[in-house]
């Protein structure tokens, strides 16, 4: 029987976080876990939830929120680490301080990834404006031939 430390948590004040972090809207969330976006607050002063409210939630936020009521020993957790790393090999014999490097180096590639993807989501932006600036433009540059041709 593995021994598997309990915890007590606030889990709206965890979703919440979680949010935050994905910088995503109340009514965004909202719309995924299909509730209103004015119920979305009363999730956040929650400090317990139904679980499958909480599925839907791990989904829509991409994390399990049910991992974070427990820990398990570290020899466990190592061992549930190395399978997951080792591509499935439950003999992977990776020790302890190789695997933190593995996840710390998987933690980094997400943070670089999340930057990565907010820069690009800018940069979207910009073009999108210009592009809108340039139809603006190209609608003014037709006007003006429409009137060039109208009066000859």
């Amino acid at each position: 029987m593995i021994n598997a430390e309990l915890k007590e948590i606030n889990i709206g004040a965890v979703i919440k976080k979680r949010l935050d972090e994905l910088e995503m809207t109340k009514s965004e969330f909202g719309r995924l876990i299909g509730v209103p976006q004015q119920h979305v607050n009363r999730i956040f002063e929650k400090d317990s939830i139904d679980t499958k409210r909480l599925v839907k939630i791990c989904r829509a936020l991409d994390f399990n929120f049910f991992a974070l009521y427990c820990s398990f020993p570290t020899s466990v957790n190592a061992y549930l680490a190395a399978v997951a790393l080792g591509d499935g090999d439950a003999k992977n014999n990776i020790g302890d301080t190789a695997l933190l490097a593995q996840i710390e180096s998987q933690k980094v590639n997400e943070a670089n990834l999340k930057k990565t993807e907010k820069d690009l989501r800018n940069q979207i932006a910009v073009l999108q404006r210009s592009v809108d600036q340039l139809n603006s433009q190209l609608d003014d540059k037709n006007e003006i031939i429409n009137l060039l041709k109208n009066r000859n």
